[in-house]
């Protein structure tokens, strides 16, 4: 299973732009039937803290990115996984990345259970955990501000995550925390992180890319900078079965001390 981390430079609450800009950026990767695109959160428009604005973006094209990313998975024929606003039954949109298989059906929807200080008034929260097969392989998808919290990759790692898949907005200023903590989550959990993140600027933030391929000893295999680029993983199932065998620091876990979270399996 080959997983691709693409970084983008989203024009600022133009949905139209950014989808133009997504197909082309995929056109440009060395992607095969059956492989695994990562976008990074709310793609289609940039992150923002302000829902009221998202929605505007949105209103003036149609609530369709559901259907626009199911065309593209179908036409690519890989697995898709982008982050977008979501509508929800009550009046907040929640932050959230949805999985399409290469099929084009809609397999997952998984919100950021950790909100950003910023994002809590506009934002609702999630309150479990996604995990999903894609071809053999169990992935967590999660985002951004997630990052920084390990019992939520713990709890996913003990329920079976073998591949972390991050769509994050994450900001220049924070870069080394992004490079430190992936690795981090990597080595703990003894898993496979695949995370993309954006490049450029939108009002009030610069943004770095780094985009990164973490197999599951910690190793940055791929490594982005801060141009329209992707970083590759080919998830290795002999390799990553013997050493979680070999290595046993995630079954010495003490389950007492983590707490838990309700989780979805695809």
């Amino acid at each position: 299973m080959r997983f691709h981390a693409l970084q983008t430079n989203p024009v600022w609450m133009d949905v139209i732009a950014n989808r133009a800009a997504i197909e082309l950026h995929v056109a440009r990767t060395n992607t095969a039937p059956g492989d695994f695109i990562l976008l990074p959160e709310m793609c289609e428009t940039a992150w923002t803290s302000d829902s009221a604005l998202c929605a505007r973006a949105f209103e003036s094209v149609g609530w369709n990115s559901i259907d626009w990313f199911a065309n593209l998975a179908t036409r690519t024929a890989c697995w898709i996984q982008a982050g977008f606003a979501s509508r929800t039954d009550g009046d907040k949109l929640a932050n959230a990345v949805a999985i399409f298989a290469p099929s084009g059906e809609c397999k997952a929807i998984y919100r950021k259970n950790f909100l950003f200080p910023s994002e809590r008034e506009s934002y609702l929260p999630g309150d479990r955990l996604t995990l999903l097969d894609v071809g053999g392989v169990t992935i967590c998808p999660l985002i951004c501000y997630d990052l920084r919290f390990p019992e939520l990759w713990r709890l996913a790692a003990r329920a079976g995550a073998e591949v972390f898949t991050v769509s994050s907005s994450w900001p220049a200023v924070r870069q080394e925390h992004w490079r430190a903590l992936l690795v981090a989550r990597a080595i703990e959990n003894q898993a496979a992180v695949v995370a993309s993140n954006r490049i450029g600027n939108d009002p009030t933030l610069q943004y770095s890319g780094g985009s990164v391929a973490i197999d599951h000893l910690g190793n940055r295999t791929h490594e982005c900078g801060s141009e329209l680029e992707s970083a590759s993983l080919t998830f290795e199932r002999d390799d990553f079965d013997a050493w979680r065998a070999k290595f046993g620091a995630l079954r010495d876990t003490r389950a007492a001390l983590l707490g838990s979270i309700a989780t979805e399996r695809h």
